[in-house]
């Protein structure tokens, strides 16, 4: 009969603990919001109950003053709960946890890869880094920019996609890429880094740093999956804030220099292609950036960000 009644018990716990799931509609991980009312709902079982009996009442004095295992006193009548009980208020703990656990990674933020170009891209590599630094707390060893190149029609033998060379590698120019920089942004933050670069496009008298630099590889293009169709383009259309023209990209476009011209690329269509390592973490043509700023070409290196390509090697 006793055994009876403990499993009748157990199983009117269980249907508690049911009920209180089903009561807050945990089909799916549960939220933050819903992992506190769970925990309210289960105190208000607990206050619910009925009054202990007088039989009760005197035995719970003498309970906490009883010796348990080792010595200790029993600190609360809840450490001599029943082994039934105890698994089930484990168990009850395990779904809070893993309830705030799984609230806390649906709100983690996706990276995006998203690719600048305007002008030589040793420049705005080192823009670019320097945006990761101040504004997203990176440093040298987690940087994520690296030069190279987009927007071109045609990939060459073993899809590969090169710099000017004599080794008759396929050269990126004849294949209608332009030279651009591509970075891991927080999908939020797409805007913060297109402000930046439309800044310096507007500003500058021909819409990029190394003027001299012209032709269809120097062309000003910006990358992002689902080009101007993603619904981050939204952010890049508020930053600039109607100052150049965005237009779609096709592929192999023109020269934008002097024209306050944007190009805007699908990178899904038309994707990034590394460059060659000694292009990476570059002086400018008339900048010098330091040992620190080259020093990251080793980091990226050694962290596999940054990978051998096969292309010529040209080293200067």
């Amino acid at each position: 009969m006793a055994a009876r009644c403990r499993r009748g018990a157990r199983v009117s716990a269980l249907l508690v603990l049911t009920q209180i799931l089903s009561a807050h509609g945990w089909a799916a991980p549960p939220s933050a919001d819903k992992t506190r009312a769970l925990t309210a709902a289960a105190f208000s079982v607990e206050a619910s109950a009925p009054p202990r009996s007088a039989a009760e009442q005197q035995v719970l004095p003498s309970l906490r003053s009883q010796p348990a295992g080792f010595g200790a006193p029993v600190a609360d009548a809840s450490a001599v709960a029943p082994r039934w009980l105890r698994g089930l208020l484990a168990a009850l703990a395990v779904v809070v946890a893993v309830a705030a656990g799984g609230s806390k990674a649906a709100r983690a933020e996706s990276d995006v890869g998203v690719f600048f170009g305007q002008g030589c891209f040793w420049h705005v590599q080192h823009e670019v880094v320097k945006k990761e630094i101040s504004f997203l707390g990176r440093d040298g060893s987690s940087v994520t920019a690296l030069a190279g190149y987009a927007g071109g029609t045609k990939v060459g033998d073993k899809g590969r996609v090169c710099y000017h060379n004599i080794a008759m590698a396929p050269d990126y120019g004849s294949m209608g890429h332009t030279e651009v920089v591509n970075v891991k942004i927080p999908e939020s933050k797409v805007g913060e880094f297109a402000k930046d670069y439309l800044d310096d496009a507007v500003k500058l008298k021909y819409g990029r740093h190394d003027p001299q630099d012209r032709g269809t590889e120097y062309r000003s293009a910006i990358g992002l999956p689902g080009g101007m169709d993603s619904p981050l383009f939204k952010q890049i259309e508020a930053a600039n804030d109607g100052r150049l023209q965005l237009l779609r990209g096709a592929g192999d476009d023109d020269d934008t220099v002097g024209t306050k011209k944007v190009w805007v690329y699908d990178s899904d269509k038309f994707p990034f292609y590394q460059g060659e390592i000694y292009h990476q973490f570059h002086d400018d043509m008339a900048d010098k950036y330091g040992d620190k700023y080259h020093k990251m070409k080793d980091s990226a290196l050694s962290r596999g960000n940054l990978k051998s390509v096969e292309c010529p090697e040209l080293g200067f």
